[in-house]
């Protein structure tokens, strides 16, 4: 098997209003692009100008240059200096690590700032969770919410 590459790639403006009105260019993007994951979190983009910082937009996931996914920050840090952090992988490229990769790069962003990230997985979603494990997120609690049901949450510190 050959060995692929992950990038994280700032979502624009104009790439986030063709995926909400549903317009493909012919390549670029994986068949199963986008789920409705990835429209939920590139509908979280703000498109700050103070584009320096990693929580101002969406990123999407390029697997060999191919938009496979997204992942981001769902707002800047709170007054605690917690993130919550947000990511999806299509199914097609579900497996290979990919998300594994992804966060592991969005991580990267945060380098000496010292926040505390956080995520949330449903308890049905393993994969989700042993990337989060695998990323060194620790069980931290859980939650009931109404849209998503039961959930994990999962912290990590970042320095």
């Amino acid at each position: 098997m050959s060995e692929i590459t992950i990038t994280l790639r700032q979502a624009d403006q104009a790439l986030v209003h063709a995926v909400a009105d549903g317009r493909r260019p012919e390549n670029g993007w994986a068949e199963d692009f986008p789920t409705e994951g990835d429209l939920a979190g590139l509908q979280m983009s703000r498109f700050d100008p103070n584009e320096h910082e990693p929580w101002s937009s969406s990123y999407l996931i390029l697997v060999d240059d191919v938009i496979s996914g997204t992942i981001g920050f769902k707002g800047a840090p709170n007054e605690h200096g917690e993130a919550e952090i947000g990511y999806g992988v299509v199914r097609s490229r579900q497996g290979c690590g990919v998300a594994s990769a992804a966060l592991s790069l969005l991580l990267d962003l945060l380098e000496g700032r010292s926040l505390e990230i956080v995520a949330e997985t449903a308890h049905w979603n393993v994969a989700s969770q042993t990337v989060l494990e695998k990323s060194g997120f620790l069980r931290a609690g859980e939650r009931r919410s109404r849209e998503d049901g039961d959930l994990i949450v999962w912290r990590r510190h970042v320095d």
